[in-house]
This record gives structure tokens, sequence and C-alpha cells, in this order.
């Protein structure tokens, strides 16, 4: 078949998460069908090196976005119903090349990754399309509200609202809806109950992020932190736990090191490093060596939705994650299981003392995790599913997997 894929940030490298899913989607895909990608950058970095996608793709099709020209355009809708995230990833140059694709070659699917990309084929019925919301950003917005002062708080909302009616509509319109998790699938289901909606996770893979890709390091007890660090949720979970969780930490053991690893760290992020025994790197080429130095991993959200890659690899990596609940609500019962969980600041601090303290205990929760994550989240079943829904996307259900069976 001949597809048709827009994505709304050029896939490569898979360096973060909404990139890594393309990314794999794009090299399945491609094993046994044509592809043409339309895709939009806002960093010079991001376009350097295609080379890794010209294998998988016929065709590659790449708009810049001028972040601060499309912000200020954005503003321009706020008076209306229009979300802020549609105009920002709007190019004409990509509309022209689109149109001229489609009018031009027989294409037998279209393949929306995140939904400000179905603006550019609002009028095209006649194709089949599916819409892979990854992640219900307006779900998202919600949560930065609740968790944000006035004005930015009406500003979220606003959003979050906006962008909740935008993709009930562009889900309609889909032949079928894809998301990472049930809960999202659920949040869709309330859109609207003539949505077909598939839950396709993603994967990890485990002979990249594995043990013996990152041999331990001798290094004092180090807690890691991996992501974009100019991602609002992350921001605000390393500055909770830096201000609020380490110090307990310190009081215990006072050479316990905790390392923030991730490009472009916010301001208020690296103002973190002030703190004794904080680390901030910024972007890294590798994050593997990292994690080889680090004995525990964190994810300490207020504020997440779908599937945080960032448990997956260090999981991945026999390393013992501590998270807050809101972390792994996306995830499956069987790798929810293998993660200490935590809420608050003080209960938080204990578990990773313990984990710190009992290597043992530490290394058969590492094991038990990688060995979880290996069952449940692979990407050939999840990909094994995507392929399938391809094929047929008016289906109304697809052979469950091994992670939607342990949901």
């Amino acid at each position: 078949m001949r597809i048709l894929y827009l994505c709304h940030r050029f896939p490569y490298p898979p360096n973060k998460g909404e990139k890594v899913r393309a990314f794999h989607q794009l090299r399945a895909l491609a094993a046994g069908h044509e592809l043409d990608l339309f895709t939009l950058s806002d960093e010079i970095s991001d376009t350097s090196d295609q080379s890794g996608l010209n294998g998988y793709c016929r065709h590659v099709t790449v708009a810049k976005v001028n972040p601060t020209w499309h912000r200020l355009r954005a503003l321009g809708y706020l008076l209306g119903r229009t979300p802020l995230t549609v105009p920002y990833f709007y190019s004409s140059e990509l509309q022209k090349g689109i149109k001229q694709a489609i009018d031009s070659r027989s294409y037998d699917r279209i393949f929306i990754y995140c939904s400000s990309m179905a603006q550019y084929v609002e009028n095209i019925s006649r194709i089949p399309t599916i819409m892979d919301l990854v992640d219900v950003d307006s779900d998202k917005w919600m949560q930065y509200a609740a968790f944000s002062r006035f004005p930015k708080s009406a500003l979220y909302r606003r959003e979050g609202s906006c962008l909740r009616e935008y993709e009930l509509s562009v889900c309609a319109k889909a032949t079928c809806t894809v998301v990472t998790t049930e809960r999202e699938a659920e949040i869709v289901r309330r859109l609207s109950e003539r949505i077909r909606v598939h839950v396709i996770p993603n994967g990890v893979d485990t002979a990249y992020f594995s043990p013996e890709a990152v041999t331990p390091q001798p290094s004092a007890p180090t807690i890691i932190f991996t992501g974009d660090m100019s991602y609002y949720p992350n921001v605000q979970a390393v500055t909770y736990f830096a201000q609020n969780v380490f110090p307990l930490i310190s009081q215990k053991i006072p050479d316990a090191r905790f390392l923030i690893v991730g490009r472009n760290p916010a301001r208020s992020v690296q103002a973190l490093a002030k703190i004794k025994n904080v680390e901030v790197t910024g972007f890294v080429p590798d994050v593997r060596p990292y994690l080889a130095q680090s004995r525990l991993s964190v994810a300490p959200f207020s504020i997440a939705a779908g599937i945080q890659n960032k448990i997956l690899e260090a999981m991945a990596c026999e390393i013992p994650v501590v998270a807050t609940s809101r972390a792994v609500q996306g995830l499956t019962q069987g790798v929810a299981g293998a993660v200490s969980i935590a809420n608050e600041a003080t209960e938080m601090a204990e578990k990773i003392v313990h984990l710190l303290m009992d290597q043992e205990f530490a290394r058969r929760t590492g094991v038990a995790g990688r060995q979880q994550v290996m069952l449940e989240y692979n990407w050939t079943q999840a990909l094994e599913k995507l392929l399938r829904l391809v094929e047929n996307p008016f289906s109304m259900d697809l052979l469950p997997s091994v992670s939607d069976r342990n949901v």
C-alpha cells in the first residue's frame, strides 16, 4: 500500500517519546508498504541528519516552524474556539506539498500522528485515515491548568477545552483512532461512543536499553531523571524532587547525587544545579552512560499522560524505579507493580533510601522490572497490532497483545 504519513515533529533521531513512537511506526510500516512522510521541525538540529529515515520513506518533506513567530500567530486565535496548537503546527508550504502529493499519487491510507496534523487533510474523505492521538493532549492541558496560577491556568484551561472539541471532530472523521493506553482510550470513548478507538502501546528496545549496555560504573549513590528538560511536566517533576525529596535523602545518605539528564533545560532546571550534589547535564548524545552511573531512576510526576518511556528504559536496564501513581497510570498492572510507588515527599525519600542502602533488594527489583518490560512492552507486539490496523482500519477489534491482556 501507499501510505501518506503526517507527523508534527521530525521523527529522527528518536531521542524523545513522541519521536521514538513515530520512528518505530515508520520502520514497521516501511517493511511492507511505501511511505511518504510530511513533517515539521521547530529545531535547527532536528533535520541535520535525515539519513536515518531514507531507508524507510520513499519521500520526506520537512517544513520549518519558527517557534517565536508561530506562537505569536497562534495568539490571534484566542478569541475563537480554535486550539492554539493547531495554528502553531500549520505551514502553508507543507499544506501545498500535501495537496500536490494527494492529487498526484493514489494513497491507500493516510496516517495522522498527533491531532494537530489532521488540519492538512480535513477535506479528504475518500482515503481511509488512521488518527494516532498518542496522548490525549486536551487532558494534558487540563492537568497543566490544575497545577498553574492565573493567568496561565485560564489559558491552559481554554486550550484543553478547545482541544477536546477539536479531538472529537478529527476522531469522528477518521476511520479509526489510536492511543497509547487504556486510560486514554476511555477519555476518547467519553468524547463519543461512535469513535473506533484502539490501544497500541509504546515499546522499548530491550537490546539497546539492557544491563549489558549500562555496565555499572563506580560512583556515589546516584538517582537519575531523564527527559526533555524544557517540557513542563518534566520541569515540574525535577523541581519538586530536588527541592522537597532530595534534601530528605541527603540527610540519610550525604553523598547521594541527583542527576538530571536531558536537552534544553529550562532556567529553573539549570538553577537546581546550585543545590549540593545535583547535576544538570543538558543534551547528551547517549543517555546510557548516565544510566550506568545510576542506582535508581525517579519519575516524580504530578502531571502525566500516556506511557512514560523513561520508566520503561530504566527498567529495561534493570534499574529500579520510584514513581508517583500518576506516572504509572498508563502502564500495565504487571509493569506498574514492579515500580515502587510513592506520592508524598517523605514516603518517596524513604523508599529511595531503602533501595540505595539495600543493594541486594535493589538488584532483585531491577531484575524483576526488566522481565516485566520484556514481557509486556516489546515493539514487536505493538507494531504487529499497528500493521493489522493499517491493513484493516474498519475493524472494531484487533487480536489482543500481551500488553492488552494485562491492562
